[in-house]
């Protein structure tokens, strides 16, 4: 039976749970990092603190204000205060590389090996510009170890999730010494079941396989004996095979990528130097037919996709300064086929170019009670593409009217943008201090917005099951942000609650297409209504709250709470995929080596759905989650069930069933996944 929520319910029991105690959960905190003489705060959580996941994206709903727009079990895509995809800058290992997949089947996140990152770490609130170059959705951060001297140890750890059959096993080394050091790891992950609902439906396909191995050397510098001066050279190599995605109109049938970053630090008197440059080469094919059963009216679909990505970066820091120096460079091709007829070949992107240049400056400074942080950034993009060509062109007369008009148009796109970023922290005592921040923040269109030429569900993962089409001249998206809030600790509490509103101008989303050549191919291909990208007007508005409270030294409470709405400001609707509200409100016990947590997720119903989009509601639901861990000196082993009363539910945030034949009806709300004990352990050495 679903649990139903009334937004009023979750919005009281929210603001009667924030007066006494509030969160900050075992694996969530406050970190400060140290950048020369620039510091910032970040939200962060550790994977080994939580519950298993498969994919590191999952670890983001224990953050305030981020939720995840699941694809399938290893495409998470970051959300942050309503706004995700390419507007949340999202760093693995310090760099932004492009994926292959046209609808992000490889998406950032799934990037990061779960045995070698340290923690997922969150700007709260307005990123600052030294964050990365597009931060109008936030900016997350995962936190890799990295090669250290003078340091020899290791770690190996597994998980298996009854949910899925779904198992992991990775081990990594370090072996440092004064100048010389290495670090190798590797990861093994397998689902060799489909998941279960809370009504024992499957859930198919979400079974995957996939392998990741790397390894990292530093050579330090430094003629001192310090490790403040070193250079470094990593390399990664994943390959995923066999993954469900059924949220999409395909299913991944592999993704081999290779990525190799070299880096370095330096001193340079009172300066401190840091620079990177990382390449990525990424391959990946998919099709509708080899994890799921294809209907017989649909024919057989193969994409072919791959990119090429570098990311460089230079940063030079002193006392109240930083400056910086970045740019990314891509390609995108894709290519779809039919195994059973040769001849068919279309571009779905061809040789599409994807370049920013950019520059910032940020000082930060305490005066009296403030502490200040100031920065601007100039952007320049550069988007162009070749010629495509579909070969029903001739006896199709829509479709051949797209390629003619895509092929004479000028592909080729230049545009500036210009951050600017105020952020201030008015300490008023030991116990609280105000939070103000501003922002004004451009972006620019993503590839698929722009070059996709002909009615494709290639959208970067939006999985609402239309057809859209690009358009290349789309404006640089215009928010300009507000933040208010403050930071409160007595006494064993700890509460820190934020407001944020968004106005967007310019804002990219689909819309319904008029054009009679579009509509007629989309007719076709056998869509309906098929979108068009385009530039509207939008804001979103919200809060989240992040506390805790100490009852004693066995015992702690925490909660984790956030709401954000979404609208078009040009016409009466609401932006599409927006979480609901949510609350998580956990118990936790320490003692010695033992630690239990039991914890209630309250989830609210979503109505406030995009009609533009046809965007389904979904009921609101409640569920309880249990752990036990016990922590040895250098072994921890920890247990749980997971939807502990195995409540059916739907993911709002998981997208619509694409798959025939199978226990969800097509285009059904993907449910949660039902009750899943767990068991995890680690040795380390």
């Amino acid at each position: 039976m679903v649990q139903r929520l009334s937004y009023l319910t979750l919005s009281i029991g929210t603001a009667l749970l924030a007066l006494p105690f509030a969160h900050a959960q075992e694996a969530a905190f406050e970190v400060i990092e140290v950048h020369g003489a620039h510091q910032g705060s970040y939200t962060a959580v550790t994977p080994e603190a939580q519950a298993p996941v498969s994919d590191i994206s999952a670890l983001l709903t224990q953050l305030p204000g981020t939720a995840v727009n699941g694809n399938g079990p290893l495409t998470g895509i970051a959300q942050y205060r309503g706004l995700f995809g390419d507007r949340v800058n999202t760093q693995v290992n310090g760099v932004s590389l492009a994926g292959a997949g046209p609808n992000a089947m490889d998406t950032p996140l799934s990037y990061a090996s779960l045995i070698n990152s340290e923690r997922v770490e969150m700007h709260r609130g307005i990123a600052p510009v030294s964050a990365g170059t597009n931060t109008v959705g936030g900016s997350i951060k995962v936190i890799e170890s990295q090669a250290s001297f003078n340091d020899t140890q290791g770690r190996i750890a597994a998980q298996y999730q009854g949910n899925g059959a779904q198992s992991h096993l990775g081990a990594k080394v370090n072996v440092g010494g004064e100048t010389h050091a290495l670090l190798v790891y590797g990861d093994l992950m397998h689902g060799d079941e489909d998941m279960k609902s809370g009504a024992n439906l499957r859930i198919s396909p979400t079974g995957y396989d996939k392998q990741i191995i790397g390894g990292q050397y530093r050579f330090n510098l430094s003629d001192k004996g310090l490790d403040d001066e070193s250079i470094a050279i990593g390399y990664q190599h994943l390959e995923t095979t066999e993954a469900g995605t059924p949220a999409l109109p395909m299913d991944i049938d592999f993704i081999r990528t290779d990525r190799v970053k070299v880096e370095g630090e330096h001193r340079l008197d009172t300066w401190e130097l840091n620079w990177h440059l990382a390449f990525s080469d990424a391959r990946h094919g998919m099709d509708n037919f080899s994890e799921r059963q294809k209907p017989e009216s649909a024919n057989a679909r193969y994409n072919n996709a791959e990119s090429q990505s570098y990311d460089m970066a230079l940063t030079l820091g002193r006392d109240a300064w930083l400056f910086g120096l970045d740019s990314q460079l891509s390609e995108h091709n894709s290519l779809i086929t039919d195994p059973t007829k040769p001849m068919f070949r279309v571009d779905n992107f061809n040789k599409v170019q994807e370049d920013t240049y950019s520059a910032f400056a940020q000082w930060q400074q305490d005066i009296d009670q403030w502490h200040w942080q100031l920065g601007a950034r100039v952007k320049h993009y550069r988007t162009d593409a070749d010629e495509v060509s579909h070969s029903m062109a001739g006896a199709m007369p829509a479709i051949k009217m797209l390629m003619d008009r895509y092929n004479q148009a000028d592909r080729a796109q230049t545009q500036t943008g210009l951050d600017l970023v105020i952020n201030g922290r008015y300490r008023v005592n030991e116990e609280l201090t105000w939070i103000l921040g501003l922002a004004r923040k451009q972006d620019s269109a993503s590839y698929q917005q722009r070059y996709l030429w002909i009615p494709m569900q290639s959208t970067g993962g939006l999985a609402d099951g239309r057809t859209y089409v690009g358009k290349m001249d789309l404006d640089l998206e215009t928010a300009y942000q507000l933040e208010l809030g403050a930071d409160f600790n007595r006494q064993g509490l700890n509460i820190s609650p934020r407001i944020f509103l968004h106005r967007i101008d310019d804002y990219i989303q689909g819309v319904k297409s008029t054009d009679p050549a579009v509509i007629m191919a989309a007719n076709m291909m056998g869509s309906q209504d098929p979108m068009e990208f385009a530039n509207v007007d939008a804001q979103l508005l919200g809060m989240d709250i992040n506390a805790s409270y100490e009852i004693s030294d066995q015992w702690q409470l925490d909660l984790l709470a956030s709401y954000v709405s979404g609208e078009r400001r040009d016409i009466d609707d609401n932006l599409y995929r927006i979480a609901p509200p949510r609350v998580n409100l956990g118990l936790n016990f320490r003692e010695g080596n033992w630690s239990a947590r039991i914890e209630g997720l309250m989830v609210a119903a979503q109505d406030k759905v995009s009609e533009s989009q046809s965007e389904q509601a979904s009921a609101g639901y409640g569920l309880v989650n249990l752990v036990l861990g016990y922590d040895g000196n250098d072994w921890q082993i920890k247990a749980g069930v997971n939807n502990l009363f195995d409540i059916d539910y739907e993911d709002h945030l998981g997208g619509y069933n694409r798959v025939f034949n199978a226990d969800l009806a097509p285009g059904q709300r993907m449910p949660g996944t039902g009750q899943s004990a767990w068991l995890t352990g680690e040795y380390r050495f």
